[in-house]
């Protein structure tokens, strides 16, 4: 893999799914010892230089994968996970693990009970062999906080990773964990598992619960997972999805089982037939990469010959990155208006503060007449779902770009150099609260993924999954055991 020096394709789950691995330790071929250890043993090979992980749990993972593996050897029936390592975003609590969210001021934190997607991951099996890296509170669009240097990107490590799940994507990227979490508010499953290579799935608002409560509106906040492979992605949201009455926002609907769906779906030549697919390069607003927009059309090509009615079609709908501001720095101001989180301030990047300061507080006339738009934003795309049952999009309008130096002109037209210029369209998503997940389809002319974004109607989770393997069967993918296997 280009810029990943040290790496083996030889160590136990390095190339496999997790499904695969799961199949595995079932077979007693591998035991979660092995498992365990080749996740360890390939970390300590490559996060020194991509700063991954804000926290390695080697002693209490090894633990746990002793304990599973008396539980595999011991003929029990299994927990659909058991014995898997995963990676788990540092904003989701983790039990006896230190939990950050990127921050100094939680440097020391130790929580005393898992976040219900945790909770849900460990109960089916999986093993917590660390913590990945995100900016602070997730207010990036890049991966670094101040506790530790930059997430590289494992392409390049001298560019970005995106934000604010880098950490994430890059740990499965390289094999240092066959999946992990992500968190996802504004797109931050989506750009780093685009500019990492891997496939990463923002479920239907409230398809997974969010516990414990952010403190923020409950708009736009979704959790997915990030893998190499798009059953991998529909075995982990299963397991993480379904109700609690805990969270207001939680769908009412129980645990889903897409991998069993999945694998139950039409294996003809043309496994799309019927299925409308509308496409658009720029979603009618942005300056959008030559490559990614080549690479959308490129991809909805690949649709059609699966069998799907595509048209080139953008939803009318405003601008979404204009829209998703007023609410998004009403957030922020109001978590640093609190007293207790007053001094997160000196911890946020010049940007940040940069982006507070462009847009004026809002009052509350003004807040309101944002949530009517925001209703009027959704009811046209609604009307616009009516007529497709997906639309692909690029998922970033750049490709990787040096740390900290976005640009400031894409395609030769001017662009603003922070994260609205160069992830505004996943703000759509949450927005809407569509599913969307990242398909990596190749590479750049200058040897970066290109990912692009497939979205459904609220609800068809599987649909996504659905269209998406069916792009993976096709070979229309990024092949990521290809590339470990050569590095």
């Amino acid at each position: 893999m280009p810029g990943v020096d040290g790496a083996r394709a030889d160590q136990p789950g390095v190339t496999s799914t997790v499904v695969e691995l799961v199949e595995a330790v079932r077979t007693r071929e591998v035991s979660p010892v092995e498992l365990v250890q080749a996740s360890l043993s390939r970390i300590r090979e490559l996060d020194p230089g991509l700063n991954a992980f804000l926290e390695v749990a080697s002693d209490a993972a090894l633990v746990s994968a002793k304990v599973a593996e008396a539980t595999q050897m011991s003929g029990e029936d299994l927990p659909p996970l058991h014995g898997i390592p995963l990676g788990i975003k540092d904003l989701h609590e983790t039990q006896g693990i230190r939990t950050t969210y990127g921050s100094v001021h939680f440097a020391d934190n130790v929580p005393d009970a898992d976040s219900l997607p945790v909770q849900r991951l460990r109960a089916a099996g999986a093993i917590v062999v660390g913590k990945t890296n995100t900016p602070a509170f997730g207010l990036l669009g890049e991966t670094k906080n101040r506790l530790c240097p930059p997430c590289c990107n494992p392409w390049n490590p001298e560019t970005t990773t995106g934000g604010s799940s880098g950490g994430s994507a890059v740990a499965v990227a390289t094999g240092m964990v066959p999946g992990a979490t992500g968190s996802d508010s504004a797109g931050s499953i989506g750009v780093p598992a685009s500019y990492c290579g891997v496939y990463g799935i923002k479920p239907t608002h409230g398809r997974v619960p969010t516990l414990p409560a952010p403190r923020d509106s409950l708009l736009f906040l979704d959790t997915g997972p990030m893998t190499r492979g798009v059953e991998d992605a529909a075995l982990l949201l299963g397991l993480m999805s379904g109700h609690d009455a805990r969270d207001p926002i939680a769908l009412r609907a129980g645990p889903q089982a897409y991998l069993d769906d999945l694998r139950g779906g039409d294996l003809t030549d043309t496994p799309l037939k019927g299925l409308r697919v509308a496409y658009t390069g720029d979603l009618g607003h942005f300056a959008v990469d030559p490559e990614l927009r080549d690479a959308t059309r490129e991809t909805a090509g690949r649709l059609a010959a699966l069998g799907a009615e595509v048209a080139e079609e953008a939803p009318r709908i405003e601008n979404p990155i204009e829209l998703y501001m007023g609410f998004y720095v009403t957030d922020v101001r109001s978590l640093l208006a609190r007293p207790a989180d007053a001094d997160h301030i000196v911890e946020l990047f010049p940007e940040t503060l940069a982006e507070l300061a462009a847009y004026p507080e809002l009052s509350a006339e003004d807040y309101a007449g944002r949530l009517q738009r925001l209703w009027g934003f959704r009811a046209a795309m609604e009307e616009f779902f009516t007529r497709f049952d997906l639309l692909v999009t690029p998922t970033t309008t750049s490709t990787a770009f040096p740390h900290s130096d976005p640009p400031a002109q894409i395609d030769g037209r001017p662009v603003a150099a922070n994260w609205t210029g160069f992830m505004p369209i996943t703000t759509t998503w949450n927005l809407t609260g569509q599913p969307a997940a990242n398909v990596p389809v190749g590479l750049s002319s200058q040897g970066l993924p290109l990912g692009v974004t497939l979205a459904g109607r609220p609800g068809d989770d599987l649909g996504v999954l659905r269209a998406s393997r069916a792009l993976e069967l096709s070979g229309s993918w990024l092949s990521w055991r290809s590339s470990v296997a050569a590095a």
